[in-house]
């Protein structure tokens, strides 16, 4: 590294000072190098800590990979954006199904960035709207369950519990991954907001039992996938196609004194979300439906993934065509 002759009369007294200097240095270095290291998941956090707009050039090396030669899950993508959208051309329909693949890449480097990344900056990136609601709920003593769906960065959908102070617990429900290296990894990327992290089987249990402590949560639900070996209880229309339904929310809620919202989000530019807490009062229209809530449910996500279908996960095998996976 060049030093000006000036600088060095200034700060060193000979070149064998400057060596003995940076050699003290580039050993710091490798010693921080070292101890990152040997931390849980440490060069994935390393990684992690390279800004966004490096990572997304990642994602915008894996975009034609996943799509022209993995090809993956091509065709029940296609199928699904052609049931869901049938007034759109096939121009259009292709043009949303790569906007969608290049939104899944981007989804795996921002899920990917919790390792490491700032408050400041999630702050930043993640714009939360009307968060005095679940506030609002939980001072009139009850629970609050957040209904969403696999819309953008759904692991950045934490950050909204650092924007209100009541309720103070928060957790999320999740299911167990086979694989230990992933599960944990997982685990370390939803740990970052230090909410509880419920398994799906305690999930009930955990809630009825805190909720008979009488210190009110928050809860979130992802409830547009199918659960597998699970029958439906009711059927609704999403879009364009008739969709078995499992109001796990809606019931557990009833016996949990809480109460549900939607939330709604928005991608207003790359790496940045818009998230909206909603009411959820039944119409008049579901009142004689035997789970209306979680039909209106349905319907407040039809028209978020209408707005910008590009950010849903159309990759899921949500109506079961299985010769297409």
């Amino acid at each position: 590294m060049y030093i000006s002759k000036s600088l060095r009369r200034s700060y060193f007294r000979s070149d064998k000072e400057i060596k003995r200097c940076f050699y003290f240095v580039y050993l710091s270095l490798i010693r921080n190098f070292v101890t990152e290291m040997k931390k849980k998941h440490g060069f994935m956090r390393l990684l992690a800590g390279m800004p966004l707009r490096i990572l997304y050039l990642i994602s915008d090396v894996a975009y034609p990979i996943v799509y022209y030669i993995i090809r993956y899950r091509r065709r029940l993508v296609r199928e699904n954006l052609k049931c869901s959208f049938p007034e759109k051309s096939e121009k259009e329909i292709i043009c949303i199904e790569k906007a969608f693949y290049h939104n899944l890449c981007d989804i795996f480097i921002e899920a990917f960035k919790c390792l490491n990344i700032s408050d400041e900056e999630m702050r930043k990136r993640v714009e939360i709207v009307n968060y005095e609601l679940p506030e609002r709920i939980a001072s009139e003593g009850k629970n609050v369950f957040m209904l969403l769906g696999h819309c953008g960065c759904w692991e950045w959908v934490q950050e909204v519990c650092t924007r209100y102070k009541n309720p103070r617990k928060n957790c999320e429900i999740y299911k167990q991954i086979s694989n230990k290296y992933f599960s944990s990894l997982m685990h370390e990327i939803r740990s970052r907001w230090n909410t509880e992290q419920i398994e799906t089987k305690k999930s009930v249990r955990t809630m009825l039992q805190w909720n008979k402590e009488g210190e009110p949560f928050l809860c979130g639900f992802i409830q547009d996938q199918r659960i597998s070996g699970t029958k439906s209880k009711d059927l609704t229309t999403f879009l364009n196609q008739t969709t078995p339904i499992m109001p796990v929310a809606e019931e557990i809620a009833l016996k949990a004194n809480a109460e549900l919202v939607y939330l709604d989000v928005e991608k207003t530019q790359r790496g940045h979300y818009r998230m909206t807490f909603c009411e959820m009062p039944v119409p008049e229209d579901l009142r004689q439906r035997p789970f209306p809530l979680t039909v209106l449910y349905f319907r407040l996500l039809e028209r978020t993934i209408q707005r910008q279908p590009e950010i849903w996960l159309w990759s899921h095998n949500r109506w079961c065509k299985w010769d297409l996976v």
